[in-house]
């Protein structure tokens, strides 16, 4: 009893040794209740029950780790603490027991005789060592296992939630916070700012606003080398439409289609009219001025 009690709350604590521990509570278990030719008698469970609630778990997670370290003999456990691949308890205990295969492949195999669904087990280990072989595998996860042997998937709470849920977060004071330290840590904004300077722009503008309703302007700066990034930027876009201007015309036609004709002559069109009204601005002495 105290050994089980030790063991449940080392299992509370070492979320990296899960696996083993939670397979030694399944060896536990099955010296309580030994597994015969069938699932256990109204005797076994009443055993396991008791034994469950002395040492602090459910009766379903008991019946669960004693069905796992059944299902995942000694051979099988040496060769995943030898191996060099990480493989999680879940893993585990899908291969043991098929855990997230459809309900009606599991009462089917569970209606089998208890060699074929042994033969049924061992399918699931073999498809797991194989796993366990391929190149550069350095972890199989669970939803990488359960696809491979045709089980539904179970997606964790954060991919499960939609991108109105998690945009809803923010109106949380802690994850609000969090998020704007992170979209002004300079690596980000470099970043950003790399792909496309207009995003500059717009961060900017969402700023200012804040800064209107918080009346806090310094909390809402931007570092002032961004500048320069933001003008670096224009550079290249400038010597790009340089590139373009001194291709041949020859050149452009063999290359591009009638819709990327039609396109770039509106382009053009668009070109010449700006540019004279850069050149309106440049008289009138506004260069330089942003």
């Amino acid at each position: 009893m105290e050994l089980g009690r030790k063991l449940v709350a080392r299992d509370d604590l070492l979320t990296s040794e899960k696996q083993r521990t939670r397979l030694e509570i399944g060896d536990l278990l099955l010296d309580v209740a030994p597994m015969g030719n069938e699932e256990p008698s109204n005797g076994s469970r009443e055993l396991i029950r008791a034994f469950a609630a002395d040492i602090g778990m459910t009766a379903e997670m008991a019946r669960e780790y004693r069905g796992v370290a059944a299902g995942c003999d000694s051979a099988l456990r040496q060769v995943l603490a030898e191996s060099d691949v990480t493989v999680s308890y879940s893993v585990v205990r899908e291969a043991a027991l098929g855990f997230s295969l459809p309900k009606e492949t599991r009462e089917a195999e569970n209606a089998l005789g208890r060699e074929e669904r042994a033969r049924r087990r061992q399918d699931r280990w073999e498809i797991l060592l194989r796993m366990l072989q391929e190149p550069g595998r350095r972890r199989v996860t669970a939803q990488e296992f359960r696809a491979a042997i045709g089980a539904r998937p179970i997606p964790n709470s954060a991919s499960a939630m939609t991108a109105e849920k998690i945009v809803a977060q923010l109106d949380r004071p802690d994850v609000r916070s969090a998020v704007m330290a992170s979209v002004m840590e300079p690596a980000f904004l470099v970043e950003a700012f790399a792909a496309d300077p207009m995003v500059e722009l717009k961060i900017r503008d969402s700023l200012a606003q804040v800064a209107q309703v918080t009346g806090n302007r310094e909390s809402a700066s931007v570092p002032e080398e961004t500048d320069e990034r933001l003008v670096l930027q224009f550079r290249r876009r400038v010597n790009l439409l340089y590139g373009l201007v001194e291709m041949h015309p020859e050149q452009i036609i063999n290359i591009a289609d009638e819709d990327m004709l039609n396109d770039l002559e509106k382009a053009c069109e668009g070109v010449v009219h700006w540019a004279q009204r850069l050149h309106s601005a440049r008289t009138s002495g506004q260069a330089g001025v942003r």
